[in-house]
């Protein structure tokens, strides 16, 4: 029984902290991408990346993210 809590546990915890955090650190790095290179192909890339990561997040984290 407590395996299966903790599993739980973790599973929440990538929902509502790591995919949010992982989506606004490749938007910051887009950013910064965009700053050097304003035309940079990496860039739309990165925020695709972020904006698909973005989207399984779950939790107030991961609204405050989104806007």
């Amino acid at each position: 029984m407590a395996g299966r809590t903790r599993r739980g546990l973790k599973r929440l915890a990538i929902l509502t902290v790591v995919i949010p955090v992982l989506a606004w650190a490749l938007e910051e790095i887009a950013r910064r991408t965009e700053a050097r290179q304003p035309a940079s192909r990496l860039s739309q890339r990165l925020r695709q990346g972020a904006d698909w990561i973005g989207g399984f997040g779950r939790g107030p984290l991961a609204r405050r993210m989104r806007h």
